[in-house]
């Protein structure tokens, strides 16, 4: 029988995880990432942990330290050259966040063709893999919480809370207009990604979208997200195929 694995995605805000056996996936969710909350994963008795991490250094020394005390083989994800069949663009791969190159490498081992990939989250990235597997570049790009939060700490008067209503709508008063524009802004901006990612593949291609603001940018896209392929776990899907093939 298959060993139970425990996979993690440690992002800026919280950490997703699952618990695999084989190919199978038995549990996952999405926690804080506290040293308890870790302890509590670790007690289903994984043989091994596979992890891909974008977090601070203080959150990578925790997590490093509870596992470590744990006894359970860690492994943590590298970007890399080339794997499972995508070539990464970067001069020092090192340099590109293991977020994006895993979102990547799960997107093109679906559909192996040109794709697009929106990862919507602390951070809004855009990255684009022509036919071949070859990473055509990409873009990142300030998340929603990030947008609004530089208005609050860089401008005098614009002042707003309350109002996280999900609109295009054009706003009524300060705090409709940052909120509702914030959502323009993403959206500006995934459009105009997009009409880039065409031009490099010269057509069409598939797109996909993961990250904890992608079911609000789906809503907002409307017609034009029919074809657009949501995946929750996209980062650990790509995880898992990047450790098969290590």
């Amino acid at each position: 029988m298959s060993v139970l694995r425990l996979e993690l995605d440690v992002g800026n805000s919280s950490l997703k995880w699952r618990y695999m056996r084989g190919g199978q996936r038995i549990d996952g969710g999405r926690i804080n990432g506290s040293s308890d909350e870790v302890l509590a994963l670790l007690k289903s008795g994984p043989a091994m942990v596979y992890i891909a991490s974008v977090g601070s250094a203080a959150r990578e020394r925790d997590l490093v330290d509870v596992l470590s005390r744990s006894g359970v083989p860690f492994t943590f994800a590298r970007s890399q050259r080339q794997c499972a069949g995508v070539t990464n663009s970067y001069a020092d791969v090192g340099k590109m966040g293991v977020d994006r190159w895993l979102v990547m490498i799960a997107a093109y081992a679906e559909c192996s063709a040109s794709c697009a990939v929106i990862d919507a989250g602390t951070a809004l990235t855009v990255d684009i893999v022509g036919n071949g597997g070859v990473h055509l570049g990409g873009y990142i790009i300030a998340g929603v919480g990030l947008s609004a939060k530089a208005l609050a700490d860089h401008t005098g008067r614009v002042r707003f809370a309350g109002d996280e209503k999900v609109s295009l709508a054009p706003g009524i008063d300060t705090e409709s207009c940052v909120h509702h524009g914030k959502w323009l802004a993403q959206l500006g901006a995934v459009n105009a990604a997009l009409e880039q990612a065409e031009l490099a593949v010269g057509g069409k291609l598939n797109v996909y979208i993961t990250g904890g603001d992608a079911p609000a940018l789906l809503t907002l896209a409307g017609a034009r997200a029919e074809q657009w392929r949501y995946r929750d776990e996209l980062v650990l899907d790509g995880l898992a195929a990047v450790m098969a093939a290590s």
